[in-house]
């Protein structure tokens, strides 16, 4: 890892961190995206807007791939050391994996019957939607994160606290979902039952995958006697 922050001094590097950056910012664009989608689809029951914002999470996620496409092309064309090409790879991989549970929450909620929604209790869509803030706020701290590592290092374990402690409160805000869920006497199918869940399952992934970009900077960083 060393290297990998003697590679970010590089004036060559410059052009890699500025698409690291901008591919960090259109993942958070992803999950503020999908959570607007959620609050109009729960609070105003517009099917048709939720379904347009729906549909751009899925392009701004397609964008996302397009800027990690580009990085994996320029690091391959350098000469790096196969370590630092692999740190810059997996790092770069987790903060994707954030886009891809956001399109993945996105499409089953595009795809969820309106019948479910008006059964749910207040509570449980109240727990939906202070699900997704959290979990927005958590995407918040990519970029501030990543702009460090890239930066003086100062603050990475300050923001990386910041995301774990989010982290945390989606997955209590989960159990208390579920418990809601539960509570509620639903005329549905199964399989909507079964994709309501998974939804559910995804929901918490976001934030558990922002919280893994922020692990795999942290022990880096340890690993090459930076914090």
């Amino acid at each position: 890892m060393g290297s990998l922050i003697e590679y970010f001094k590089k004036k060559t590097a410059e052009n890699v961190l500025e698409k690291a950056l901008n591919h960090a910012r259109k993942v958070q664009e992803c999950v503020r995206e999908l959570n607007k989608g959620i609050q109009i689809l729960l609070e105003t029951k517009d099917v048709e807007q939720a379904h347009e914002i729906f549909l751009n999470v899925d392009n701004l996620e397609h964008e996302a791939d397009d800027f990690r496409r580009e990085i994996m092309q320029d690091i391959s064309k350098g000469e790096l050391n196969p370590s630092v090409r692999a740190d810059l790879s997996h790092l770069i991989k987790r903060m994707d994996d954030v886009a891809n549970c956001a399109t993945g929450v996105a499409r089953r909620m595009d795809t969820s019957p309106n019948k479910f929604w008006e059964q749910s209790s207040q509570e449980s869509i109240n727990l939906i939607k202070e699900m997704m803030k959290t979990t927005v706020d958590c995407s918040t701290y990519l970029d501030l994160i990543l702009t460090d590592l890239l930066g003086e290092r100062k603050r990475v374990k300050e923001i990386a606290k910041q995301i774990n402690n989010l982290e945390h409160k989606v997955d209590l805000l989960n159990i208390q979902l579920r418990r809601s869920l539960q509570q509620t006497e639903y005329n549905i199918n199964y399989f909507t039952s079964f994709t309501v869940g998974m939804t559910m399952n995804i929901i918490e992934a976001i934030s558990d995958a922002c919280e893994t970009v922020a692990d795999y900077i942290l022990v880096l960083l340890t690993s090459a006697n930076v914090l």
